[in-house]
């Protein structure tokens, strides 16, 4: 399964940088899912646990142990463990596990009250087969986050101009919600949430040219500020960042 892969492992070690454990970054880039991460974990402090697949750097499971007191388990297959504990290690939890494996040949030897997936399965050919892998994992009754980023429409036309290099290594098909929808009818899931979500992206991942730094400017003035702040509240498929969804398994 492994040949399905868009991305390289040791593309994931050099993707992060050291302030993705500084705690100021951490919580203002995991807070602004506040609402998604309520519905998923609807009481705090219980200790229940929740694993993330493809979890490095760790910054989600560092935020969510330390806002809902959840036991976090990080599954991932990156060799550099570092950049994990040290998320940890900058929200205070002492408390957690690091699996350091590759997800789909990996079996797990117990199941989660809480599955969180951000930003993987759109990085695999066969992302049908890696979702319903997911399920694997999660308890009778548990709950299932999955957060993919939403690149088609206008910021499939702005990555080909100005991010090519991010933008062919993501699987464009798997961005609409009918493919959740199918996910949950097959795996015999509800639907809590399934949305787009946020606004224009307008950061790259590349040195840009002087035609490509008009573009990401005028992108930038269009969409900072008033126009964003209303997608956040409106979401659209045609501009929204993300797409999140909330699931259910039922208890038999």
């Amino acid at each position: 399964m492994s040949d399905n892969k868009l991305t390289t492992q040791s593309y994931w070690e050099t993707y992060y940088k050291a302030k993705h454990t500084d705690k100021a970054h951490i919580v203002n880039v995991c807070s602004f899912y506040a609402s998604f991460w309520d519905e998923l974990i609807s009481e705090k402090n219980t200790g229940k646990t929740l694993i993330e697949i493809g979890g490095y750097p760790g910054r989600y499971l560092a935020y969510l142990a330390s806002e809902y007191g959840v036991k976090p388990t990080c599954l991932d297959y990156n060799s550099n463990v570092s950049q994990i504990e040290d998320s940890f290690k900058t929200m205070e939890v002492k408390d957690y596990e690091i699996i350091r494996a590759d997800f789909t040949e990996h079996q797990p030897e117990q199941l989660y009250d809480y599955v969180v997936s951000n930003g993987f399965i759109e990085h695999f050919e066969n992302y049908d087969e890696i979702l319903d892998l997911h399920c694997k994992y999660l308890k009778p009754g548990g709950k299932m986050l999955i957060m993919i980023p939403n690149k088609r429409y206008l910021r499939k036309i702005y990555g080909y101009l100005c991010d090519y290099e991010n933008l062919k290594i993501h699987n464009l098909k798997c961005m609409k919600q009918s493919v959740f929808n199918k996910f949950a009818n097959r795996n015999n899931l509800q639907v809590n949430t399934l949305q787009y979500y946020g606004g224009f992206p307008f950061s790259v991942h590349q040195k840009l040219n002087l035609f490509q730094k008009i573009i990401h400017k005028g992108m930038r003035f269009i969409f900072k500020g008033r126009i964003n702040n209303y997608l956040i509240k409106h979401p659209s498929k045609y501009l929204s960042a993300t797409i999140i969804g909330v699931f259910e398994k039922p208890e038999s």
